[in-house]
């Protein structure tokens, strides 16, 4: 790589330049990581192709096409993760939000009308992705998000005050341990759910999120085991769970929860069409 690069050379090379690496969105990458170093839009690099980049600039991008290489995700490069249409801070503490978490939110934003007081439980919270963006489309909701990483609840804490949310409440605990009894109108959770061989063939990305937010015991059920016996205690008799499940896992999940306090609503696909969450009513 040489000095003398402008917007459309310097894409060119590094779309190539990551491709030899293996990343499966070379230009895609490429063209994230620029805007983030010019603080453009990624619209603005088609409409300057032939701008030099100053040193300072390449100096910064040269820095990012390493950490790439290596495999570091681009949300953790970067330090933030857009989610639902809102930007949230990142690092090796949360897991990185998913596209397909966003079904999620959406099948309880089908659900709630926005002018109705619900309260929101979400086990496993990480960034606060879930939770918060729920309580920024339901303005009425409250909501409290819980994790066993004190790590983790930071980055939360901060992405609430980011977004100008203080609608939630924040409590380190080992699933419900330290969770006050209470009635929620909503139980959700994106929960580790990696088996054991899972986690022996992770994408080198993925080997940069917490394993504690990946593995979910030899069969990837543990974590849904203890939500399907602790869980109904917490929410109000016709609250709502929802929790997202592994490739094939759905069934399963299902009837673990089935076989306690909840009926199934419905199993959702993602983009994929693979079954990717599990909706569940509390009986009485």
């Amino acid at each position: 790589m040489n000095d003398l690069w402008t917007i459309g050379s310097l894409l060119k090379w590094t779309e190539g330049f990551f491709a030899e690496k293996g990343i499966d969105t070379p230009r895609l990458d490429a063209e994230i990581l620029l805007a983030h170093v010019l603080e453009k839009e990624r619209i603005y690099l088609y409409a300057h192709f032939d701008e030099p980049m100053t040193s300072t600039e390449l100096s910064a991008y040269k820095e990012m096409i390493k950490k790439r290489a290596a495999r570091y995700p681009v949300a953790h490069i970067l330090g933030i993760k857009p989610f639902m249409g809102l930007d949230f801070i990142v690092n090796e503490h949360v897991l990185v939000p998913r596209p397909e978490t966003e079904l999620l939110v959406e099948a309880v934003l089908e659900i709630c009308p926005k002018e109705v007081p619900v309260r929101v439980l979400d086990m496993g919270t990480g960034s606060g992705a879930i939770l918060l963006s729920l309580l920024s489309y339901l303005p009425q909701a409250t909501g409290t998000g819980v994790d066993i990483s004190s790590d983790a609840l930071k980055i939360a804490a901060e992405n609430s005050e980011a977004l100008h949310i203080d609608r939630a409440q924040w409590v380190n605990s080992d699933l419900f341990t330290n969770v006050e009894a209470h009635e929620y109108d909503w139980l959700v959770s994106n929960p580790p759910y990696l088996t054991a061989p899972d986690m022996q063939n992770l994408e080198k990305e993925v080997k940069y999120d917490p394993k504690t937010a990946l593995y979910g015991g030899t069969d990837g059920l543990d974590i849904y085991r203890r939500l399907a016996s602790e869980g109904g205690a917490y929410l109000k008799v016709g609250g709502h769970c929802i929790v997202e499940v592994g490739a094939g896992q759905a069934r399963q999940v299902a009837e673990l929860f089935t076989e306690q306090d909840f009926e199934l609503v419905r199993i959702i696909n993602d983009y994929a069409d693979t079954e990717r969450h599990v909706l569940l009513r509390k009986k009485g």
